[in-house]
């Protein structure tokens, strides 16, 4: 599939669906430039836990142990952790950053505002575009099309722990 065609199916998907697609690509991502750290671990951990708040105070828990990485990604410092693997991995801080803040942007962008349709499209859009240029095969678009930015003010309607659990298993780029 190309870029333009998998951008044009996932024009219409949640905000849950994108930041989910991301998430398969980040962690693609670090899988080829051999980027393990337990802080990776619990990043993605915890992003992937968003699709099954349902009540704002399970929310409210998930949101306030969000992590060092998601930090990161809403502009603090890297965590000095990973501060100590940069010199091992082909990519500087910068674009470090630019990487993780594409997931966590679509949901920290639209959590306390109106839904943004098209900036986490372009969030979206930037990991798509890392996929094509690192040659990775972009996410099962097919696994998120009825979750609908149209659902539930751009969030999709909520999804059941076994759905999530099909998007991140099968969703996942090897």
């Amino acid at each position: 599939m190309t870029r333009d065609s998998f951008l044009k199916q996932a024009r219409p998907l949640s905000l849950t669906a994108r930041a989910c697609i991301c998430l398969h690509i980040t962690e693609a991502y670090f899988r080829k430039i051999g980027l393990s750290h337990p802080l990776v671990d619990e990043f993605f951990n915890h992003l992937w836990e968003h699709p099954l708040q349902a009540e704002p105070k399970a929310f409210s828990t998930w949101e306030a142990n969000r992590g060092d990485l998601v930090d990161f990604g809403l502009t603090d410092d890297l965590p000095d952790d990973l501060e100590e693997l940069m010199p091992t991995l082909p990519i500087d801080e910068a674009q470090l950053f630019s990487i993780v803040e594409a997931p966590v942007e679509i949901l920290w962008g639209n959590f306390f505002s109106t839904p943004d349709e098209q900036t986490s499209f372009d969030y979206l859009s930037f990991s798509v575009d890392l996929a094509d240029r690192e040659g990775l095969i972009f996410p099962k678009i097919d696994l998120y099309q009825a979750s609908l930015f149209a659902d539930n003010n751009g969030w999709g309607k909520p999804i059941s722990q076994p759905i999530r659990d099909l998007w991140r298993t099968d969703g996942k780029i090897n």
